[in-house]
């Protein structure tokens, strides 16, 4: 079973668990993370209950997906450097725990995850199984932001910031991508080229009413929402406290997570909607 073509499925150049995932890994307090963690530093955080973590993108460069447990939720917080989707799922599938893996290969340029029960392959900025007996099925999203360890520091004092003390021999100091997110080269093939923002331009996602919506970072507001309406309602977009927030005309937050242009672009080409200036 399959819903994307298999000939487009590349090698991403190390093979299958090359790029190694982390399982369970150690978290230490802010001080401690001081002393390695530049405060410029990118990363994922999550806050479940009480407990806030921050993963570095310092590390998730090296594995791309961690299998975490927080408050008793499992979850996988992934991250695809070739188009900046960092995206933290649920990890129940059938309502059992499950746990992922990099398997390798690649689509459209982006992260295929294998969940380790089928060997089904998933398509990371979509959440969906593509390959193999799990195909159609979809990982929920888990409330996420893009903050620096600078920024942590300020809005999450008691925050718990993931360990360069993997187990794994890596220069959590220096990337291996070198200066790609500025540049504008694609190192991999892409059917659909979209020039109406930069190809690199990060963006705020969100999903609702069967849409997939995108917010140009970059251009958010403290003062004043983004607003687009989606099915006659309106989803406002903006930054508190530091933070993306986007919320329905009933207050309610709706989940997001951020992506390159060129990558959202692709997968949306049907039910995306845009926000720009």
């Amino acid at each position: 079973m399959h819903t994307i073509p298999l000939e487009k499925i590349l090698s991403g150049g190390p093979g299958k668990d090359g790029i190694p995932a982390l399982i369970a890994p150690a978290f230490v307090g802010i001080t401690e993370a001081q002393a390695w963690l530049p405060t410029d530093a990118d990363g994922i955080v999550v806050t479940i209950g009480n407990t806030t973590r921050f993963y570095p993108y310092n590390i998730l460069v090296w594995h791309e997906i961690v299998n975490d447990t927080i408050e008793d939720t499992p979850l996988v917080v992934t991250f695809c450097p070739l188009c900046g989707s960092a995206i933290v799922f649920d990890a129940r599938l059938d309502g059992k725990p499950e746990y992922f893996g990099v398997s390798g290969s690649l689509y459209e340029s982006n992260l295929l995850m294998y969940d380790i029960t089928t060997q089904s392959l998933w398509s990371q900025i979509i959440g969906e199984a593509v390959v193999g007996t799990k195909t159609g099925a979809k990982l929920t999203i888990i409330p996420s932001h893009v903050l620096t360890f600078g920024e942590v520091i300020k809005l999450y004092p008691q925050a718990k910031i993931m360990s360069n003390e993997t187990g794994f021999n890596r220069d959590y100091i220096r990337g291996p991508y070198g200066d790609y997110n500025t540049n504008e080269n694609i190192y991999f093939p892409i059917s659909v080229h979209d020039t109406s923002l930069p190809t690199k331009e990060v963006m705020y996602i969100v999903n609702y009413a069967n849409k997939s919506i995108a917010f140009q970072r970059n251009a958010l507001s403290v003062t004043e929402a983004a607003t687009v309406i989606v099915e006659n309602t309106t989803l406002k977009a903006q930054i508190v406290d530091g933070e993306i927030t986007v919320s329905d005309q009933n207050g309610a937050i709706v989940p997001g997570y951020t992506a390159m242009w060129f990558s959202w672009v692709i997968h949306h080409q049907v039910d995306g909607i845009v926000w720009k200036k």
